[in-house]
């Protein structure tokens, strides 16, 4: 695979492009930020890591989405990383597809669950989803990523990346070899176990820091946010059991003791002894995408996390209420009705 593009060179796109620059893959990197393309070009891209893991400064190509269509005087890319917003798929791989090889394969590289989206454009055999188990990182500044979590090891996979099919294959392999340059990676052969139970952690977590400012070890240390967090979590567990889905663990967390915590005690003080474990491994700025998102007075990515958990709830009947409340909350901070406060757990808790 000897060209990759990356469409989105925001927090994980960057990070991700970075590191297989500096590991001497070629790779293209599209955005949308006229700014972060122009700062790209000039300075490269800057990653700083906690206590030095994972930091890197390299020079990186960079193309603004209006300067794509100079692609077709190069070869195609032979696998294209999507890292838009999960509203941002659709158009992102109409836009990129033109310029991939025929035999290039699509990734999800994403929050939520997108990969359909990407195969109504390009068909699912062209199609893997990778889930970021253990990333966090935010782009501060134009070029400019910090990453907020400790990295990967094999008990706590950075990365998985997978089929939709579930099998297990040398493309799957050889992209992982890929995303390695950038922290710990497996093949999956659960891509949908692996999405649902990525989307529970974003579910139980982004919402909350989002309507109420909160860091993510603020929100952890708060008891009202953290026993939200533990709720979202627990429906989202049973709602992707439900579907079927063979759940794994994720984000330090175990989820059938999260699935089991508000009905049982010992569950309860397990899930959240495992929460404050997660919490103190993080830096303090730690803020999940969608409250990042919020602070910039940018549209979420709520729809596709806990409005999708809403959504597969109500069709299996689950209740959902909780997610419902935070997605009709974000929504008016969004529209600018209303504030980010701690204030609103009361109401979505009451």
């Amino acid at each position: 695979m000897a060209r990759v593009g990356i469409v989105g060179a925001g927090a994980v796109g960057g990070y991700v492009g970075a590191h297989m620059t500096h590991a001497g893959v070629d790779v293209t990197l599209v955005d949308a930020w006229a700014d972060n393309v122009q700062a790209m070009r000039s300075q490269g891209i800057s990653v700083s890591g906690m206590q030095g893991a994972g930091s890197v400064q390299t020079p990186v190509r960079a193309l603004h989405i209006s300067d794509v269509s100079q692609l077709v005087r190069e070869q195609p890319f032979d696998i294209v990383f999507i890292a838009v917003k999960s509203y941002d798929t659709r158009w992102a791989t109409q836009l990129i597809a033109p310029f991939v090889a025929p035999t290039g394969c699509f990734v999800s590289l994403q929050n939520g669950i997108n990969e359909e989206s990407i195969a109504s454009v390009v068909g699912w055999e062209r199609v893997l989803g990778c889930s970021v188990s253990a990333l966090a990182a935010e782009l501060t500044a134009p070029a400019t990523i910090i990453r907020n979590s400790p990295l990967g090891d094999s008990k706590k996979w950075g990365l998985r990346i997978g089929e939709a099919h579930g099998q297990a294959t040398p493309r799957a392999e050889a992209i992982a070899g890929l995303l390695s340059h950038s922290d710990t990676c497996k093949v999956t052969t659960n891509l949908w176990g692996e999405r649902w139970s990525k989307l529970t952690i974003n579910a139980m977590r982004n919402g909350v820091c989002a309507l109420t400012g909160l860091t993510g070890r603020q929100r952890d240390n708060h008891e009202i946010a953290r026993q939200l967090s533990i709720s979202l979590g627990s429906s989202s567990v049973r709602v992707g059991r439900a579907l079927g889905l063979a759940l794994e663990p994720v984000g330090g967390l175990d989820l059938d003791v999260l699935a089991r915590a508000p009905d049982d005690p010992a569950a309860m003080q397990a899930i959240t002894q495992m929460i404050m474990e997660v919490a103190n491994a993080r830096s303090d700025a730690q803020r999940p995408s969608m409250g990042q998102d919020i602070g910039k007075g940018r549209r979420t990515e709520i729809d596709d996390i806990n409005g999708l958990v809403a959504r597969r709830g109500l069709e299996v009947g689950i209740d959902v209420t909780y997610h419902q409340r935070v997605t009709q909350v974000i929504k008016r901070i969004e529209r600018g009705e209303v504030m980010p406060s701690p204030d609103w757990l009361h109401e979505i808790v009451a």
